[in-house]
């Protein structure tokens, strides 16, 4: 089961790494990017995420366990609704910037860190670190807001945590490729 559902994550990997790269690269270039646009990105990455799960489940029906495919739906509707209230609450998530940006990064770095608990590799130390290093760089964020850092610092943090974020993905997919090698998956 934990080797279907890493399936699952892996398999749309190299996209979000497209997809963190790219934001990363933005939030570099353009620090201002982080005062409103970077709502809309996050809601329409999280958008795309529970689309992507949704034509998964749509292809994958009745081959999984009645539990998991229920939790699928309920991550997958959840991920949808996320993207369409930070749509809604654009002004006021902007408003509250850091805090927005280190919850997400922080709620990422504890799906990292679960599907790094489902890798069976050599990888695996490096996955649990990467986790670990993306959560509390989120936690790291949220101290911002206690009026350290300002734009430039914040840019440069969000950036870094979401290159990382990047790596992450990238490694997760080569393990994917590995194992399907294998035949495991």
């Amino acid at each position: 089961m934990s080797v279907l559902q890493f399936g699952k994550i892996a398999k749309s990997a190299i996209f979000r790494a497209l997809l963190l790269g790219v934001m990363g690269a933005i939030t570099f270039l353009f620090p201002k990017f982080l005062e409103k646009d970077v709502v809309y990105a996050i809601a329409g990455y999280a958008i795309l995420n529970g689309v992507l799960g949704i034509i998964d489940l749509v292809q994958k029906k009745g081959e999984e366990e009645k539990i998991i495919y229920y939790l699928n739906v309920f991550v997958a509707g959840l991920s949808i609704t996320g993207g369409i209230i930070c749509i809604i609450y654009c002004r006021y998530l902007a408003s509250i910037q850091p805090v927005f940006l280190g919850v997400l990064l922080v709620i990422e770095g504890i799906v990292y860190f679960v599907v790094a608990l489902c890798v069976k590799s050599k990888l695996k130390v490096l996955l649990v670190f990467i986790a670990l290093l993306v959560g509390f760089g989120g936690v790291t964020l949220m101290l911002f807001t206690f009026g350290f850092g300002g734009l430039m610092t914040l840019s440069k943090m969000f950036g870094s945590l979401l290159f990382l974020s990047c790596i992450n993905e990238l490694l997760i997919y080569s393990v994917y490729k590995k194992i399907v090698k294998i035949g495991d998956v």
